[in-house]
């Protein structure tokens, strides 16, 4: 009888535990599909969807990426796609701007550049037909350089994209939605896998990790086998889903521009994640309304020079996981008149 009634008492503990992330679960796919019915050119799994750009709008990001990243590479021209990949590659280990998380982070003499980037991404996103959910955009937006080949000691960073994880494990918001586009390079090659943890583990995932390695007993049980990896095509992922970097060649590098927002109308769906979460990056996010300004009425402004970022990498001080350092300065004296 005894025995019966822990039985019992276990089962209900268990059912009370698993109603709530049934319905974060839900709640969270509500959002998500709303989302894609707006945005999507393309799916076919539950938590990543596909938007194909027009030509015109990716051949602008491009072209402006191709501008930032010769600019990184002190060329005063913008590079052909094949010498910039050259270049990128016999540059590797002295691009002082290039950190082990993948990231050309902009320094002060990219400023303008970076700025033609930022607004050619947003001028894109502002054409998707969703601006009415928009929350929060992450300022600014990720240039991310993979290469095939990689030092045995950035593989194990905690926080390495080659471990399989959720971004909220570095602390991005749970609410989240991740955008990748891909832009230059082996995308075939060096590219990413997603796919989905089980549905009554995703509440309890949504929390900051110290290492992605402490969420690895959790499992991706669905693989999005084929989502492939395409240029021109932006990839949806909610912040539940699992994903990871895979290299199968060692030769050559992958080029992609990503990001992350937030959207509205979501307040019961961010109450139900536990407020302990915290982060082991500051929020990244601004304004939707302040992000699609940079490049028209602001500029996005880095203070820290190529010297600068060279003599804090001898230092090995850590490795940030996104941009960070920056202004916005108006490039309008809005409050004048004009005769």
């Amino acid at each position: 009888m005894i025995r019966q009634e822990l039985l019992t008492e276990s089962l209900v503990r268990d059912q009370l535990q698993y109603e709530p992330a049934l319905a974060f679960s839900q709640l969270g796919d509500q959002l998500f599909d709303e989302l894609a019915n707006r945005i999507a050119t393309k799916r076919q799994y539950r938590l990543l969807f596909e938007h194909t750009l027009k030509p015109e709008l990716f051949q602008q990001i491009r072209v402006a990426a191709a501008g930032y990243i010769s600019a990184c590479l002190n060329s005063h021209i913008i590079l052909s796609e094949a010498e910039m990949l050259n270049r990128l590659l016999e540059a590797r280990n002295t691009l002082s701007n290039y950190t082990g998380t993948g990231l050309l982070m902009p320094k002060r003499e990219h400023t303008l550049a970076f700025n033609l980037f930022q607004k050619s991404v947003a001028e894109a996103f502002y054409q998707l037909a969703a601006n009415d959910l928009i929350d929060a955009v992450d300022l600014p937006v990720n240039l991310r350089m993979v290469y095939g080949q990689t030092h045995a000691e950035k593989l194990r960073l905690p926080f390495t994209s080659s471990k399989c994880h959720s971004d909220v494990w570095a602390g991005v918001p749970a609410d989240a939605t991740v955008v990748v586009l891909p832009l230059f390079g082996d995308i075939d090659n060096i590219t990413i896998e997603a796919g989905e943890m089980p549905r009554q583990m995703e509440l309890q995932a949504m929390r900051v990790m110290s290492d992605f390695d402490e969420g690895q007993d959790i499992p991706m049980v669905v693989s999005y086998t084929e989502a492939q990896l395409q240029h021109g095509t932006m990839y949806f992922n909610d912040a539940r889903g699992l994903h990871q970097t895979v290299r199968r060649k060692a030769e050559g590098l992958r080029i992609s521009v990503d990001f992350r927002f937030r959207r509205k109308f979501n307040e019961a769906y961010r109450a139900m994640v536990a407020s302990s979460v915290g982060s082991v990056e500051a929020d990244m996010s601004v304004p939707y309304e302040d992000w699609l300004k940079v490049g028209k009425e602001t500029l996005i402004v880095f203070d820290e020079s190529v010297k600068q970022a060279k003599d804090k990498q001898d230092t090995d001080a850590s490795v940030p996981l996104y941009t960070r350092g920056y202004r916005l300065v108006n490039m309008f004296n809005v409050s004048s008149t004009v005769d």
